[in-house]
């Protein structure tokens, strides 16, 4: 197979201090976008003034009007897409040269590909930010091809798959390409993974951002009701953690289990950081930054569960 046209999707709301440098990233890379097509979802800045005096002399430029969430505005934008090969990214990421190259390699070389799962790194200037992309974005000799679940940060696919799928479920506020990206193996669609198609993002940058960030990701999951399987393990780990800490009191060995335990979960994570960022980061922040993401994903997921499915919904009149 040839270069086919592609289409590259972004959903931006007031993002006025980022959109230039986003536009200029992905129109100067080593391939530019066929079409770029932008889903603004109700900006109150001037971010759709600045799209528009950009698409006035940049033709491959279209930008929609698209109140609402995520979904909605990536549903709207491959609607609108002249192209049948679709790539998806983020505001406020930045896009490396040869992002739109690589990550659309796998489909013009192989017909039978239906969906590639980008890459993506961490852009940190602070030690919480460091420790942060750590703990949220796996390193990337942690990946495991079969089961990545890729990002809308850095996705392709062909509008055939997007079909398939259902499209992006326009019920769910958070963590939706999660779901999305499960609607495609469930579809039956084939993957690859681009591990040299990255684009950079921005870790939170304090404590209550974080936790806010990863429990609206747990609650999407939630209100989906995907990876119960995932939750079920964080669960079980806390739980037998005061097991053994509540134990304690009646036999003491179960406390030596539990500094055990613990010590080997620093342990654990702190490795994660190793080679990443510095030591002492890794073998204090990322642990303590762990239990956080475990117990902001676990009670977003447990209040998203308390709600109807995001199936009931969609049956609403």
């Amino acid at each position: 197979m040839g270069r086919e046209p592609a289409t590259v999707i972004i959903t931006v709301r007031n993002e006025s201090g980022s959109v230039d440098a986003l536009l200029d990233s992905l129109f100067q890379g080593s391939r530019a976008p066929d079409e770029l097509v932008i889903a603004d979802g109700g900006s109150t800045d001037d971010t759709v003034e600045r799209l528009r005096a950009r698409a006035r002399v940049e033709p491959r430029l279209r930008v929609l009007l698209t109140p609402g969430n995520r979904s909605v505005g990536r549903n709207a934008a491959i609607d609108a897409a002249r192209h049948d090969v679709i790539a998806c990214t983020d505001a406020g990421v930045q896009v490396e040269p040869t992002w739109l190259e690589r990550i659309l390699h796998p489909l013009e070389e192989d017909a039978a590909i239906d969906v590639v799962a980008g890459f993506y790194r961490p852009i940190a200037h602070t030690p919480f930010e460091r420790a942060a992309g750590v703990v949220s974005a796996p390193a990337l000799e942690e990946v495991n091809p079969e089961r990545f679940l890729p990002s809308t940060r850095s996705i392709a696919f062909r509008r055939a798959a997007w079909e398939k799928a259902g499209g992006f479920d326009e019920t769910l506020a958070h963590n939706e390409d999660t779901p999305f990206a499960l609607a495609l193996k469930a579809a039956g669609c084939r993957f690859a993974f681009a591990s040299d198609a990255v684009v950079g993002w921005s870790p939170r940058g304090n404590l209550e951002t974080f936790y806010r960030q990863h429990r609206r990701f747990g609650f999407g999951d939630g209100e989906s009701r995907v990876q119960a399987w995932f939750y079920g393990t964080i669960a079980i780990k806390y739980g037998a953690a005061i097991a053994l800490l509540l134990a304690g009191f009646l036999f003491r060995p179960a406390w030596w289990a539990l500094a055990l335990g613990v010590a080997l979960f620093v342990i654990q994570q702190g490795r994660r950081g190793l080679g990443r960022i510095a030591p002492l980061e890794a073998l204090l922040l990322v642990p303590f930054l762990k239990v956080v993401y475990d117990a902001a994903y676990l009670g977003g997921y447990v209040r998203g569960r308390m709600g109807p499915p995001a199936s009931a919904r969609r049956e609403l009149p």
